[in-house]
């Protein structure tokens, strides 16, 4: 797996590695990124991993939910997301760093993370499939990097986290409008 921190990239992709349940690789021209694995039929638990580690991301909660990050098999949360209004929201490690997250409403599937000064870091932007025959699932993510160098060793799972919240969002989405339909017929 390569590291962020070593390569000038500035724009990569998500795209599905054809694994069951669906699984993600972030690629750019000189390999593989990251990996996102889903561990659960429900979609709330996922492994992500990169060149800086191994992690797990869980949402968790309803009313109030959260997305928590953790080292894979520690107990101890390394970050928190919190969604506030209009599903924007803060990524706060617990050493201090904090993200914020702007979803793209209206203009297509995708978001991304501002650094404290509101300057974009990880910007994504999805795509569902190309065909008629594609299942309505997204199939890859445009992933585009600022290159500044301050958290460089943070895109890639930056890039995760936000890849991880835009699927989560696109499958509740799906499951709400399908179970509307069910109930109208």
């Amino acid at each position: 797996m390569k590291s962020l921190s070593d390569l000038p990239c500035t724009v990569l992709q998500w795209r599905r590695s054809g694994f069951t349940p669906p699984d993600f690789e972030l690629l750019g021209q000189e390999g593989v990124f990251a990996t996102l694995t889903f561990k659960d039929a429900e979609h709330t638990l996922a492994r992500v991993r990169t060149a800086e580690g191994d992690w797990t991301l869980k949402h968790l909660g309803i009313l109030n939910p959260v997305v928590t990050l953790r080292e894979e098999a520690g107990t101890v949360n390394l970050a928190t997301f919190h969604p506030h209004a209009r599903r924007h929201g803060k990524l706060e490690f617990k050493d201090g760093a904090v993200f914020d997250w702007v979803w793209h409403h209206g203009a297509g599937t995708g978001g991304e993370f501002l650094d404290p000064a509101g300057r974009p870091l990880v910007r994504l932007r999805a795509q569902a499939g190309r065909d008629l025959g594609s299942p309505p699932d997204l199939e890859q993510c445009d992933v585009d990097l600022d290159l500044g160098p301050s958290i460089r060793y943070r895109h890639a799972l930056l890039a995760a986290v936000g890849w991880y919240l835009v699927l989560f969002d696109h499958m509740k989405v799906r499951d709400e409008v399908a179970a509307e339909t069910a109930l109208r017929l």
